[in-house]
């Protein structure tokens, strides 16, 4: 989520321009630890717990699977059957979870349940999409109960994650790296997935601002990637059907105009297939990314 300021009490940014130092900004900003996309430690619930810094970078990247639920307002909760046939057995120790329900009209209510599956898994790290909420709204110890169940553990949480709609099935990598604070059970991280479920084109052509010219792209960018994949093999025949040399009394300054375009086109084959492959290479890493 983005922070800023004036559009919650819980987040304040005042400007200066340096004593001294004209044109020179900077800014004093005032918080609550839990503003925005953020995550909690096990200190927020447990005295004792591991706080911010006491966590191992390691804990806040790594692999892991994305669960897509649809909810119903006779079945809100997200429980543990819930979780088992989203995943199966495909989940692995020391994963990151992310949980992206949704439902019409309908919040998801993320269960004890879910909780002690996923703890039970050896998850390392479970993040709940926005609207999410934990336990019932009637049973205010219902959020403290449920989540010590991971904390106590040492299993972050986060809350707050959004763009996880356009999130894939598919494993994939992801990383939100707290402040290292002390003392501190909550912060503000910006949560990223790297997504090979992705498709490049379509997330390159995404960011087009005109939706019409989006659609028109897509086709052209598909066909250029499959002339450029059919240009590569093709190009060791071009030797065999090329025509015979000159005879060895014709000068050097008689070659025939016929045999020059072929020759270029020899020379242009090779350098055109990687070119078009670089480009491609050159567009996956930033496609495949979404800040979540």
């Amino acid at each position: 989520m983005v922070l800023r300021h004036g559009a919650a009490d819980s987040f304040t940014a005042h400007e200066f321009e340096r004593s001294g130092q004209p044109q020179t900004l900077t800014h004093r900003v005032e918080m609550d630890a839990d503003v925005g996309t953020h995550v909690l430690a096990p200190r927020r619930y447990i005295r004792w717990g591991s706080d911010l810094a006491g966590l191992s970078a390691e804990t806040f990247f790594g692999e892991g699977l994305v669960a897509h639920l649809e909810v119903a307002a006779d079945a809100p909760d997200i429980d543990s059957n819930r979780l088992e046939e989203i995943f199966g057995r495909e989940l692995r120790t020391r994963d990151i979870v992310v949980i992206a329900a949704r439902g019409n009209g309908v919040a998801p209510c993320f269960t004890a349940q879910a909780a002690q599956w996923l703890f039970v898994r050896g998850a390392k790290l479970v993040a709940l999409a926005e609207g999410i909420s934990i336990g019932r709204e009637e049973e205010p110890d219902d959020e403290r109960v449920i989540l010590s169940t991971l904390l106590e553990n040492d299993v972050p949480i986060v809350r707050g994650l959004v763009n996880t709609e356009t999130l894939s099935a598919e494993r994939m990598a992801f990383m939100a790296l707290p402040a290292p604070a002390a003392d501190v059970t909550a912060w503000p991280v910006r949560f990223v997935a790297l997504d090979p479920g992705l498709d490049p084109t379509q997330e390159a052509v995404a960011v087009e601002p005109d939706a019409d010219q989006q659609v028109e792209a897509e086709p052209p960018a598909a066909g250029s990637a499959d002339q450029a994949a059919d240009t590569q093999p093709e190009e060791p025949a071009e030797p065999q059907s090329a025509p015979e040399p000159p005879e060895p009394e014709a000068p050097a300054e008689q070659e025939s105009e016929d045999s020059r375009p072929e020759s270029d086109l020899d020379e242009e084959s090779p350098a055109d297939a990687p070119a078009a492959k670089d480009d491609r290479d050159d567009e996956d890493p930033g496609a495949r990314s979404t800040e979540a």
